[in-house]
């Protein structure tokens, strides 16, 4: 995803806004085995402020997620801001903790930001829902649509003493 940034470089101190949908990349949901529902649409905005360019923008789209619990794909709604400052030298000074990208002549490609607001928007252990009961550890019953005949009790020998206990 390239910006043009000619026009804005002319004019110091002035906005410029951007409206992108493109396609997602599903190899970057590829080891959590789920892929893009629908397109990612970006909105960014862009200062010039004189020096460097501030970016601000959010990323919104549909994933198709794995439960971490019950395995089944259940879809995922992501709307996640990100920010950065777009920068000519690769080296600026001054700015510890700031997410830095370099223009690329008149253009900037926000491609790296945008896939990272939606790697971190995805949460480490995705649920369908938060009630959900996950799978029967023995038979491998999904919990959530019905209930299987195993036994449930299965005690660590080391540990039925103190089941007797009170």
């Amino acid at each position: 995803m390239r910006l043009d940034l000619s026009k804005l470089k002319l004019h110091p101190h002035e906005t410029e806004s951007f409206f992108l949908k493109v396609r997602g990349n599903d190899d970057l949901l590829t080891e959590m085995g789920g892929k893009f529902k629908d397109p990612v649409e970006v909105e960014v905005e862009i200062e010039n402020t004189g020096s460097l360019f501030a970016c601000r923008g959010e990323v919104r789209t549909l994933l198709q997620l794995p439960c971490a619990r019950c395995l089944q794909d259940f879809t995922y709604p992501v709307e996640q801001e990100f920010q950065a400052v777009i920068v000519s030298d690769p080296s600026p000074d001054g700015f510890d903790d700031e997410v830095f990208i370099c223009l690329e002549g008149d253009s900037v490609d926000i491609n790296p930001l945008v896939e990272e607001a939606i790697f971190m928007a995805v949460p480490l252990c995705p649920l369908c829902q938060e009630e959900c009961r996950g799978l029967c550890p023995g038979c491998g019953q999904n919990k959530n649509t019905g209930t299987c005949s195993c036994k449930e009790d299965n005690i660590d020998p080391r540990w039925e003493k103190l089941k007797n206990l009170r």
